[in-house]
Order: C-alpha cells, then sequence, then structure tokens
C-alpha cells in the first residue's frame, strides 16, 4: 500500500489516518458485503495492516469466548506506547519512523492480548458462519409494485414468476420482482443469496439477474446464480446461453456447462448439475473448499462453524449428503472421508484434523 509522506520533515501520514485505515479493514474482514470489489482488493493489499486486523479477530474472538468485552485497540496501542518509548517518539513525529513499525506495534500488542486471553487449551478457533436466531419463517413483502420473497436459513422455495419463468430460492436468500412485467422493455429480478431459473423464453424482453457484483442476461435457458457476497459469487450455466457482466463493463458470454464469477474468468463445470442439487433436497460439492461446505451446512441447519486449524480450510473434497437427515448424521458421512474431524461440541461445529 501506498504510504503518504510529508516532503518537508520527511514525516508519515498522522496517526489519524493510519486509525481509520485500520477501522475500514477490520470492517472488510468481518463485513465484505458492505465494499465493492474495488475496495477490497485495495484494502486487503496492506499485507501488514491486515496481519495486524487478524490479530486483533483473533484476539475479540478469544474474549467472546470468556464473555468479555471486545480488546480495545487504543489502550492496547497506549500501553506499548509507554513500555517502548522510541515508538510513542516517532508515533508523535519523530522525523524517521520505520515504514511498518505502527502496524507492526499494534499486531504484537494485540497477538501478547491474545496470547493471555486464550482458554489454557491453548486451542486457536476461527468461526467462519455465524447461527442466527430460530424459528425462521418465509416472508414476503411488497413496495412500490415491487415484490420481494425473503427464505430464512434451512428452508428453500419454489417461486413461479409474473411471465411463468420459474425459481428455486436457496436458503437464506431474497428475490425481488415486478408484480408485472407487461410494458417492461426487460424482464428484470434483484437476488440476494441463490436460486435457480428456468426462464420462460421471451425473445423480446430478455431476463435479467441483478447481483451486488454481477447482471446476468438471458433470453430463454436454466442456470444458477449464487450470490451471498460479492467474493462469493458464481453463475453456472445448464442450458442455453446466457451474458455475465459487472459494473466495470466487462462482459462474459457463456455456454452450458461453464461457469464465472465475479473475475469474469470462464471456468468449464465438469457436472453442472451439482450446482442446483440443493433443489432436489442434497448437497453435493466437488473439488470444494472445505470452509465453503461448511459454510453451507452451516446456513442450512443455522448452526455456527468454528475451525481449530486453519490450514485445514482450503482442504478440497467430493461430498454429497441429503438436506433431509440430521446435522449429527451429515457430520458422520463427512468425517467418514477420514479428511477432517467434525464434531458438535457446546451447540457449534468444530472442524479440525
Amino acid at each position: 500500500m501506498k504510504r503518504n509522506w510529508n516532503t518537508e520533515n520527511d514525516r508519515p501520514m498522522d496517526m489519524k489516518e493510519n486509525e481509520d485505515r485500520m477501522e475500514r479493514t477490520l470492517d472488510a474482514l468481518e463485513h465484505p458485503g458492505r465494499f465493492t470489489k474495488e475496495e477490497l482488493e485495495e484494502l486487503l493489499a496492506d499485507r501488514e495492516c491486515v496481519a495486524a486486523c487478524r490479530d486483533l479477530l483473533d484476539c475479540r474472538e478469544a474474549l467472546a469466548r470468556r464473555h468479555a468485552a471486545a480488546p480495545d485497540a487504543d489502550g492496547q496501542w497506549e500501553a506499548f506506547c509507554r513500555r517502548h518509548p522510541d515508538a510513542a517518539g516517532a508515533a508523535r513525529g519523530r522525523k524517521r519512523m520505520r515504514r511498518a513499525a505502527w502496524w507492526t506495534a499494534l499486531a504484537v500488542a494485540a497477538s501478547l492480548a491474545l496470547l493471555m486471553m486464550l482458554p489454557l487449551t491453548g486451542r486457536r478457533e476461527y468461526t467462519v458462519f455465524r447461527a442466527g436466531p430460530a424459528g425462521g419463517e418465509v416472508k414476503e413483502e411488497v413496495r412500490g409494485g415491487i415484490r420481494t420473497v425473503r427464505i430464512p436459513r434451512g428452508m428453500s422455495r419454489r417461486l413461479v414468476l409474473p411471465d411463468g419463468s420459474r425459481v428455486w430460492l436457496n436458503a437464506e436468500s431474497s428475490l425481488s420482482y415486478p408484480g408485472s412485467f407487461g410494458g417492461r422493455e426487460r424482464r428484470e429480478v434483484t437476488l440476494q443469496g441463490e436460486a435457480y431459473f428456468e426462464v420462460a423464453p421471451d425473445s423480446l424482453h430478455p431476463f435479467v439477474v441483478e447481483t451486488a457484483a454481477l447482471q446476468t442476461q438471458v433470453l430463454g435457458t436454466s442456470f444458477n446464480v449464487r450470490a451471498y457476497s460479492p467474493e462469493d459469487t458464481r453463475v453456472t450455466l445448464l442450458r442455453g446461453s446466457v451474458k455475465v457482466s459487472d459494473r466495470h463493463r466487462g462482459e462474459l458470454l457463456l455456454r452450458p456447462g461453464e461457469g464465472t464469477d465475479c473475475s469474469l474468468d470462464r471456468k468449464t463445470v465438469d457436472d453442472a448439475e451439482d450446482c442446483r442439487a440443493w433443489t432436489g433436497g442434497r448437497f453435493a460439492f466437488d473439488d470444494a473448499p472445505l470452509v465453503e461446505i461448511m459454510r453451507e451446512l452451516g446456513r442450512w441447519y443455522n448452526v455456527d462453524i468454528v475451525f481449530t486449524d486453519r490450514e485445514v480450510m482450503q482442504e478440497r473434497l467430493h461430498f454429497r449428503a441429503d438436506r433431509r437427515d440430521s446435522l449429527e448424521q451429515v457430520l458422520e458421512l463427512l468425517n467418514c472421508l477420514r479428511k477432517v474431524r467434525a464434531r458438535i461440541e457446546d451447540g457449534r461445529v468444530v472442524v479440525g484434523i
């Protein structure tokens, strides 16, 4: 990341700007859906800042497990400066402060706090999915002629749109569409989450699916769109053809058996039907990262997902299960692969090796 320097006395940009930068990076790590792709790339490019933020997040999780308050980053910094006057002097404007001093100092303070607050077992935990309120139900509302259907975790639902197109909505998803497509040049809907579409043909009125990161335009076809967040966005085509575009006027024409993500890179899908397995009540993952599999289980069973080993998150697996099975049954099946060990502990799913 580029640093701004005062040419008169060769000082770094003031501490307030650094603190604002770190606050935004923390927000990006915890809530990536609030940022555009460009903002995420720019914030996460600073590895020193990201490393310091991850240490603070680890510290915050440790505190949460002990029912304590979140760590005080400002207090930790001030305490560090009292113990290390040289670093404090640099922060007050010493002419030649090393480029990474502030980030390194904060990372050290956060790491020390984490070591003191972790349980005696020394086990580190990384929460990748959090459960929400139990007992959700399908909700519908109409505002300004636009109907929005929201599906809670643990459920899916099939809809028929005004033009006869059929849509399957996955858990924790919402779809907004007009009460009638009459008089409109395009049949436009807005998706948050995941949906499988079987679009009624109409060459005069293209069907368009808008998500936070991509736009998918079709005339008549079958395809799956996953858009839980900008970085978790994929379009997979089963039949027909679609044109996928992003916010920067990039375009990509997909053929059956192909897919793409927010990068608009063409990808061949070995078994495109797997992308819609959830519409038939099945989990189906083909060479998928374990963290993606576990987030999907967390979304369906509405349960916290915690890893005790960061590296195992990227272990790639082929895994299939029935959504009608209990969480215990699905975890038992996952453990049969002998790649990881997943168990229910204190109402959470804990995954390790």
